[in-house]
């Protein structure tokens, strides 16, 4: 078996054994992925940090336990989240359209990122609970409360 050994300049210390192309090439390729990744996920980071605050989640939250309740009592089943948000007032969701500059990806899965990131927190936040089975949406206790409290209010 034959191996290469790495060689050094003499005097400089700089390795000078030959590179491979297809490798080098590869190596570039992931680190820009890598690069690329590291990117979006700060940009969502940032997007979330600024747009989900304990204030909008207060006006989020009622919104979707509005939505989910409306939903079950239509279809006598829990909504997909897709059918849930479909029933929030689309001005309470506008950041999710706000692509940030600098996005290196497809818009969609900027919003899709963001949109978790809204159900991790209303679920953190106790407005709704959810589990991986389909259709599981449904308030949680911080939701029930409140929809509890203002379900006699007229225009509620």
């Amino acid at each position: 078996m034959i191996e290469v050994m790495p060689t050094t300049e003499p005097g400089t210390g700089h390795d000078t054994t030959p590179v491979d192309p297809t490798t080098a090439a590869a190596a570039a390729t992931a680190a820009a992925r890598a690069a690329s990744q590291a990117k979006a996920a700060q940009l969502v980071r940032h997007a979330a940090a600024r747009w989900l605050t304990s204030d909008r989640l207060a006006v989020l939250g009622p919104h979707l336990v509005s939505s989910i309740n409306r939903y079950q009592q239509t279809h006598s089943q829990g909504p997909t989240w897709a059918d849930a948000v479909a029933g929030v007032d689309p001005a309470q969701l506008a950041p999710i359209q706000d692509i940030p500059d600098g996005w290196p990806y497809r818009p969609a899965l900027f919003r899709r990122e963001l949109r978790q990131h809204l159900m991790m927190e209303l679920r953190r936040t106790r407005w709704i609970t959810y589990t991986t089975a389909p259709r599981s949406l449904q308030a949680g206790d911080q939701g029930r409360g409140w929809f509890r409290s203002t379900a006699n209010i007229p225009g509620r």
